[in-house]
């Protein structure tokens, strides 16, 4: 049987102070999702997209290493963003990408090492304008 590497990084991102009108737009975040996607060596397997009314938009590509998601509230300009890889991909690259893309004034990260045992998991909050 062939095993896997079960290390990888979980990052839960809050962008505030995001354009209204570009957390409304289904069309710019799932092609931002699928491009911050490939920018990370991630591979798409599937992806769901819901819009809803009168605003707001949740997004998600499953991947091979885990999962990308958006969840964004237009009238409060707050994207939540959840990246998790393992393996190949580089979670920061994702994020980096969207950032550039969504242009917030502030953002707020967690970290999370995933799948070590516990004693050695690490965990990073970074706040950044």
């Amino acid at each position: 049987m062939r095993t896997f590497d079960t290390v990888g990084a979980h990052v839960l991102a809050d962008f505030w102070g995001c354009r209204p009108e570009m957390l409304d737009d289904a069309r710019l975040l799932m092609d931002a999702l699928r491009q911050a996607a490939r920018m990370a060596n991630m591979t798409i397997l599937a992806e769901k997209e819901y819009k809803f009314e009168p605003q707001g938009f949740t997004g998600m590509l499953l991947l091979a290493e885990s999962h990308i998601s958006i969840h964004t509230y237009p009238e409060q300009g707050y994207a939540a963003i959840d990246v998790f890889t393992c393996g190949g991909g580089l979670t920061g690259k994702a994020i980096e990408y969207l950032r550039e893309v969504l242009q917030p004034d502030y953002v707020k990260e967690v970290r999370i090492q995933r799948g070590v045992p516990e004693k050695k998991a690490m965990e990073t909050v970074i706040e950044a304008p």
